[in-house]
């Protein structure tokens, strides 16, 4: 196995870490990943539009109407016309919206700090310093491929 295809498995399976506590809340609550981080999203830019979150999501408005119904049916997000344009649609967290997204936030921190503790402050640092250089390379690749895309 080359160095590349290491990365690749090593990568993947660092994906996988998480997992179990998102399956478990995903199972629990019956969301669906789409789902969960439409809510994310929501949570960063609490009132934005529906239009301003189909962007985000890279869907059309109607497909991200499907998953707004799912999440008000469970009472997780609010939508309420914006009060200088009526056409416009805000979409906010309800108070069990923001609960759910920090129980898991906290069961996630719990989790990973876990982890952490078993690497040692050594592990961890190195882990920060490999991690921090993959998302600038991330980032910097990212832009260069989206570059005149519009």
């Amino acid at each position: 196995m080359d160095d590349y295809e290491e990365a690749t498995e090593v990568y993947v399976q660092a994906l996988a870490v998480v997992d179990p506590i998102r399956l478990r809340f995903w199972d629990s609550r019956g969301l669906t990943m789409s789902q969960l981080r439409l809510m994310y999203l929501i949570w960063q830019a609490e009132g934005c539009s529906v239009s301003e979150l189909a962007e985000q999501m890279r869907v059309r408005p109607p497909t991200l109407s499907g998953l707004l119904d799912r999440l008000g049916g469970q009472a997780l997000i609010a939508r309420t016309h914006d009060l200088e344009d009526r056409r416009v649609v805000r979409v906010s967290l309800t108070q069990e919206g923001r609960r759910l997204l920090d129980e898991i936030t906290t069961a996630g921190r719990a989790y990973l700090k876990a982890i952490f503790d078993g690497m040692g402050p050594e592990g961890v640092s190195e882990f920060v310093r490999a991690l921090n250089h993959f998302s600038q390379v991330a980032a910097t690749t990212i832009e260069a491929e989206f570059e005149g895309v519009t």
